[in-house]
């Protein structure tokens, strides 16, 4: 008989965690699952659930309801020490008295490992991190950067399974964050741990998520590759909350060839259906359209035409973003990348389109 097919081991299974605090849902219904080694992003506005979700992972909260599984062994209401993870906090956490090779060492002591064998996984860790001559300095003589790496150090010498990470950079001067997600990224995949990392910057979960979660009143509303999270949002809040998009609301019309009509107040737009079912003729719709992938003055080719006033043009450094608006008020965003010639100015009436595969239907109608 042959063998099955082989299934990797997971680090981490949630099966539908429920948390809540007398009447306040905190997490409802949240299932996902992180293979050996991913590095996952939680992603929502606050209050959206996705700390007390990694509360819960921590075993700092106890959730009402599923399973929590860490390497395919069931942690429900286990302490954290037994859970072979390590966490990071927004604020470091350092110990003011210690000095930056105590506070490294400070996992390794807590397990009673020997004093020799703690000295030589200091040193290692020290070099690994380039943080070995601040050994004897304490957190008063540290800049912001040097104490993110010291804290990561601290949280990585144990080599836990997972390293759990609330806004670990957030309070870093902007200057700073770029540098350092680039570390972070470099060194979690070196170590092969996987990083659960929670934050409510878009940019942040983009740039170091292998898999983006986005949730939204406890709840999960979409998860995948961060492109296909970019560029297929499933639903009105991911594409409202994702930077970039244009969201357009409507009613469902006919169904020709896979494509849906949509009416709404700029005109009659075509929208694939993909593999969604085709919508009740009359029924409240949106999809969205990204700022970038509009096409000036749209051929007779381009399906999807749209007459604009240009309301202003911001500067973003890597590219520029026009402020449009259309019949019924309808404010629409037209990005353009790089150092192309300004060719729409401030005041000027433009007519913009879209191909057909640009246009994603939601599964929701519009709230």
């Amino acid at each position: 008989m042959a063998d099955g097919p082989v299934i990797p081991q997971l680090d981490l299974e949630l099966r539908h965690i429920r948390k809540r605090y007398g009447d306040f849902v905190a997490v409802n219904d949240v299932s996902l699952q992180v293979g050996k080694g991913q590095f996952i992003c939680l992603l929502g506005p606050s209050g959206c659930g996705k700390t007390t979700t990694l509360r819960c992972v921590a075993g700092l909260e106890e959730p009402d309801g599923g399973d929590i599984l860490i390497g395919g062994r069931e942690v429900t209401g286990e302490p954290p020490w037994k859970r072979d993870i390590a966490m990071m906090f927004q604020d470091f956490a350092l110990f003011p008295h210690m000095t930056v090779a105590k506070q490294v060492g400070f996992g390794l002591e807590m397990l009673k490992k020997p004093k020799a064998q703690i000295a030589a996984r200091v040193a290692e860790v020290l070099k690994a991190f380039e943080i070995g001559h601040l050994a004897q300095r304490r957190p008063a003589q540290l800049s912001g950067g040097q104490k993110q790496r010291v804290a990561l150090a601290r949280a990585m010498i144990t080599e836990p399974r997972i390293l759990l990470l609330d806004e670990p950079i957030g309070a870093l001067d902007y200057s700073l964050r770029e540098t350092v997600m680039l570390e972070l990224k470099t060194l979690q995949k070196r170590s092969g741990i996987s990083f659960i990392w929670v934050t409510h910057d878009q940019n942040e979960a983009f740039s170091l998520g292998d898999h983006v979660v986005v949730m939204n009143h406890a709840r999960i509303e979409q998860q995948g590759r961060p492109d296909e999270v970019l560029s297929r949002p499933r639903t009105a809040f991911v594409a409202g909350f994702i930077q970039g998009n244009n969201v357009f609301e409507g009613k469902a019309g006919l169904v020709r060839d896979g494509v849906l009509e949509v009416m709404t107040a700029l005109g009659t737009f075509r929208v694939p259906l993909l593999d969604l079912p085709a919508p009740p003729t009359g029924s409240a719709l949106s999809f969205s359209v990204r700022a970038e992938r509009l096409i000036e003055r749209p051929g007779e080719g381009v399906p999807n035409h749209i007459a604009l006033h240009c309301i202003t043009v911001e500067y973003f450094g890597a590219f520029r973003r026009h402020v449009l608006e259309g019949a019924g008020g309808t404010v629409v965003k037209y990005d353009q990348f790089g150092a192309l010639p300004q060719s729409i100015r401030e005041g000027e009436n433009i007519v913009l389109g879209w191909s057909l595969e640009n246009g994603v239907l939601h599964q929701d109608p519009p709230v």
